[in-house]
């Protein structure tokens, strides 16, 4: 079973994240803040994180993330509307990026092939 943490505020992709991330082969946590995720003290197989989030960033989070030795690891990927997300993210260590629209086979896939 792949574990997936989502870092999300936006209430309709949080749904999505649900029922994406339903059924046998996942578990999915879903989190409105970076802050909100920075107090659990368990680790998913795979992070999926917004790079608008209130309070610290997405971007801030994945180089919390990529800092921490229980974390550093996990892959991590951000989902944005911004058109150069690929490179910010690059160098704070995603694992992969997502631009907003995205269809949720999209999603469901880059989840599959980061924590395969």
């Amino acid at each position: 079973m792949t574990t997936v943490f989502f870092v999300e505020d936006d209430e309709s992709l949080q749904d999505i994240a649900g029922l994406v991330f339903r059924g046998p082969e996942f578990a999915v946590r879903i989190f409105e803040s970076a802050e909100k995720l920075l107090g659990e003290r368990t680790y998913p197989h795979v992070y999926v994180l917004d790079k608008q989030l209130p309070g610290i960033s997405g971007l801030d989070l994945c180089r919390i993330l990529k800092a921490g030795p229980q974390t550093r690891n996990i892959p991590v990927i951000i989902v944005s509307a911004d058109p150069d997300i690929k490179a910010l993210a690059a160098p704070i260590g995603a694992t992969a990026v997502l631009e907003k629209p995205f269809s949720i086979h999209v999603l469901l896939k880059a989840v599959m092939d980061v924590s395969a």
